[in-house]
């Protein structure tokens, strides 16, 4: 027996679970970005330091940095030095405040106006 359904009802039936499912993917996502800042924020399992200044330290988790960056990606697991480091020396980099500002982005989905280090 066929269904009285015909394909147009189907695609605006399917069409209009959609926006629950991103809803629900979306909750996920920002639920598990808000949690992810918060053990960045407590300092709770960290795992790699970055040394932005000779003052100043970020404690951060390698697997974050590595998933929301290509940078810190190849630097973390593709066998360099930094690889195994517990600290690493990014005072190189020469502007901490912009190493600052993408790790915040990291954690938070937030930019932040990039200005100079005080």
């Amino acid at each position: 027996m066929m269904s009285s359904m015909t394909l147009s009802s189907l695609e605006c039936t399917k069409n209009e679970a959609l926006p629950s499912q991103f809803n629900a993917i979306a909750d996920y996502s920002s639920e598990l970005l808000q949690n992810l800042n918060l053990l960045f924020t407590h300092q709770c399992l960290c795992d790699v330091g970055l040394a932005v200044h000779p003052e100043r330290l970020i404690r951060a988790h390698r697997c974050v940095l590595s998933a929301a960056s290509p940078y810190f990606r190849a630097m973390l697991t593709g066998g360099l030095r930094e690889t195994n480091l517990d600290v690493i020396d990014m005072c190189a980099v020469g502007a901490p405040h912009i190493i600052e500002n993408l790790v915040t982005y990291i954690y938070t989905g937030l930019a932040i106006s990039i200005l100079p280090y005080d």
